[in-house]
């Protein structure tokens, strides 16, 4: 799914060995997350990455164009980064994802009953928007009805992205749909992780203040949506049941986690605090396992019974110890902290990879980056 894509005689020259791809940034809420990759023979290579903090709040700093210019030049020269091109997405607050469901009158095709469906649901907003979709083909091979999912955005929203861009003298060269981005890395990541030939995959994106599900078939994004669980609720439960400060309530879900170590038995104290931790967040975790369930019976109903083949975490709870132990318990389906940068060889070593490989905006800019891939790659 990709609202735009600009052609650039660029293009032609990324199939050959060793050339670079554009550049995958996606520019969040606290950090700009970038990822470039590199074709090395038939193989990708990670050229460079990076996750850099803003200076300023990022509203009043993406507001001062020559000092922005100037801090992302550096960035990029010091990261290693090549060339201006880059794809991608505008930032989730400024886009509304959702399915459509039509019926097919006789003789009619998909793309007419869609773009009906969106007439009459837009309206006079469809003047002023941005719209792309993309189709959802059924497993139950109907042929009186059609699905797809539908990316709108301001058109100003849109305008002012790519403005941002060129202004810091990056040339972009498609913008496409955040969850349309994860779901092409998680079908590369897929091939080591999973033996099924196109596997129904669930993707639980967690923020500090919303979180998502994703539902990604083979290649094909077909469901994403906001679901009832955030972060910042986590931390504010265990503040309140324990008596601290929501600082200190962070720091000990993130140094203690909800289950000890999983190489080795925990030291007493560390398993004392994490089953403490577990017990604390069980009304929480019940709404997740809630939401993550009722997506479970949809894709199964959508599938002909076939169930998920691996469930997929990142952002910010996923950074827990033992969180996807303690829902792969409960779930009985393989639960696994999806690293974007795992599949890729590369200049940077692990203990660079590392505190990027938690990171979701890392795993939407990989997904941008790979968005010129050779498929056999």
């Amino acid at each position: 799914m990709s609202w735009l894509t600009l052609p650039t005689s660029a293009l032609a020259r990324l199939r050959r060995a060793g050339q670079p791809l554009a550049m995958g940034l996606y520019l969040g809420e606290e950090r700009l997350h970038l990822v470039q990759f590199e074709a090395v023979g038939s193989a990708l290579h990670l050229r460079a990455a990076a996750s850099l903090a803003y200076p300023s709040p990022r509203g009043e700093w993406l507001g001062r164009p020559r000092r922005w210019r100037g801090w992302l030049r550096s960035a990029l020269a010091e990261h290693r980064f090549a060339g201006r091109r880059v794809v991608t997405c505008l930032p989730a607050n400024e886009m509304r994802l959702f399915p459509v469901h039509c019926a097919l009158a006789p003789g009619q095709s998909a793309d007419a009953a869609i773009t009906q469906a969106l007439r009459e649901r837009l309206q006079g907003e469809l003047a002023s928007s941005v719209v792309d979709y993309l189709p959802i083909r059924n497993d139950d091979d109907a042929t009186d009805h059609c699905d797809a999912l539908v990316a709108v955005a301001p058109r100003a929203a849109v305008m002012a992205h790519l403005q941002l861009l060129e202004a810091a003298g990056l040339d972009p060269v498609a913008l496409e749909v955040g969850p349309s981005a994860l779901a092409r890395l998680v079908a590369l990541v897929n091939v080591a992780d999973v033996r099924e030939p196109h596997p129904h995959v669930l993707v639980v994106n967690f923020g500090r203040q919303s979180s998502h599900v994703s539902v990604v078939w083979g290649r094909r994004l077909v469901l994403d949506r906001e679901i009832d669980f955030a972060e910042a609720a986590l931390v504010q439960r265990v503040a309140s049941v324990l008596e601290l400060g929501p600082d200190m309530a962070r720091r000990l879900l993130a140094t203690k986690g909800l289950g000890g170590g999983a190489e080795a038995p925990p030291a007493r104290a560390d398993g004392e605090m994490a089953q403490t931790l577990a017990e604390v967040l069980r009304p929480e975790m019940a709404l997740l396992l809630a939401e993550i369930n009722k997506t479970l019976v949809y894709t199964a109903s959508r599938s002909r019974g076939r169930g998920i083949d691996q469930i997929y975490l990142l952002g910010s709870v996923a950074q827990y110890e033992g969180v996807d132990r303690l829902l792969q318990q409960q779930l009985k389906v393989p639960v696994q902290v999806l690293d974007p940068l795992r599949p890729f060889p590369g200049a940077l070593g692990a203990a660079a990879r590392a505190p990027l490989a938690v990171l979701a905006g890392m795993a939407v800019a990989a997904g941008l980056a790979l968005r010129e891939a050779p498929r056999h790659a």
